[in-house]
């Protein structure tokens, strides 16, 4: 997420922060494995602990993250502005094993911003540029365009075609990606109010669920379904009443027999939530990305109390490298990968992956087999 107007407000506040980060970790190249391969990690951090797990080279500003549940390896991508969208893949250890750069991308505001996986090991990275979704076969190296989201007008103007509830009309930005088990894939637009399906086997994506409330320069962002197949997710900046304005809302929603969207709830009031992600015990994670916060907010789907923030306060700056406007994050076992965008503190020795304790596993995630 790229909060521009505040930048200038918190920049020299979050430099000051950051000021003790070590110094840059040695970019590795392009497509090429690390020279020196990285230590065993051993056991996972303890809860609320932290550590690092892996430098994000050039052109840096993680935001996107996927754990591959048969070998742990993950993957994330990169979001820098005007610069190619690059996606990584490591392995289980923090060693860099390749990049992609994605086919078709013309430097724009943004970059990569959600990624998900599928049950065949293949990789959806959804781009700003175009208003995209794009698949990659590592196993082949071939991308191909799976999906694309259309630049809707506003409702005020559109007399009763698709349309988007907000008051600025921009561009489709697909930001965060989850898969159904149908084969269905539902994506977040930050910038148009809207959840998108789209069908198994890609395509035009379509209109699944919008509301009015969404509207705000940062709308929906981090999703997932839940263990009774409710999809949970995010509005980062809410304006829409004075008890929300300014703060992230979590809501959910119950897919219907007829996969229409059920009845939305509220299910608390948050910081700017980025990324979402699930607990086995239904605790919600949410990486908050306020630079004057810059932690995982832990949330009860219960009553919405926020019950922890992680990793505890002083920690978070004082560590190797200071939590810096984190975007998303997955699940590895008892930990989440998290990404350190550092958004207002743009400096590559804060581009890191880091892995955080927090006690339990993940709720499972979908990971459809044999879409076409």
């Amino acid at each position: 997420m790229t909060l521009r107007g505040a930048q200038r407000i918190f920049g020299s506040i979050t430099t000051s922060l950051v000021a003790e980060a070590i110094s840059v970790v040695a970019s590795l190249a392009i497509g090429a494995a690390p020279a020196a391969a990285s230590p065993d990690l051993g056991p996972p951090p303890a809860y609320g602990q932290a550590r690092d797990f892996a430098h994000v080279p050039s052109p840096g500003q993680p935001e996107g993250i996927a754990v591959d549940p048969t070998d742990g390896s993950v993957w994330t991508g990169s979001n820098r502005p005007n610069s190619s969208a690059d996606v990584w893949h490591y392995d289980a250890a923090g060693r860099l094993l390749q990049t992609y750069s994605l086919i078709g991308h013309r430097p724009a505001e943004h970059g990569v911003n959600g990624i998900t996986l599928d049950g065949d090991g293949r990789v959806y990275a959804l781009d700003y540029s175009g208003a995209r979704a794009v698949r990659i076969d590592p196993a082949t190296g071939a991308q191909k365009v799976y999906a694309t989201f259309a630049d809707l007008p506003l409702c005020s103007a559109a007399r009763g075609l698709p349309c988007e509830p907000g008051i600025l009309d921009r561009q489709a930005w697909p930001n965060w990606a989850t898969f159904a088990a149908d084969g269905s894939m539902y994506v977040s637009d930050l910038n148009q109010a809207t959840i998108w399906k789209v069908p198994a086997g890609g395509g035009a994506a379509q209109i699944w669920y919008q509301n009015p409330d969404f509207a705000s320069i940062y709308s929906l962002n981090g999703m997932q379904f839940d263990a009774r197949g409710r999809l949970v997710f995010v509005n980062t900046l809410s304006v829409s009443s004075l008890q929300t304005a300014g703060h992230g809302v979590v809501y959910r929603l119950p897919v219907t027999a007829s996969g229409a969207p059920g009845r939305l709830d509220r299910v608390a009031i948050t910081g700017l939530g980025d990324g979402l992600v699930i607990g086995r015990s239904g605790k919600i994670y949410l990486p908050i990305s306020n630079p004057l916060d810059n932690s995982v907010t832990v949330v009860d789907p219960d009553t919405g109390a926020t019950l922890d923030a992680l990793p505890p306060l002083p920690q978070r700056y004082l560590r190797s490298t200071p939590f810096s406007t984190p975007a998303s994050a997955a699940f590895r076992g008892t930990s989440l990968i998290v990404t350190n965008h550092a958004n207002f503190t743009p400096l590559p020795s804060l581009y890191e992956l880091i892995e955080v304790g927090v006690g339990e596993t993940g709720l499972p995630l979908n990971f459809p087999v044999g879409i076409a």
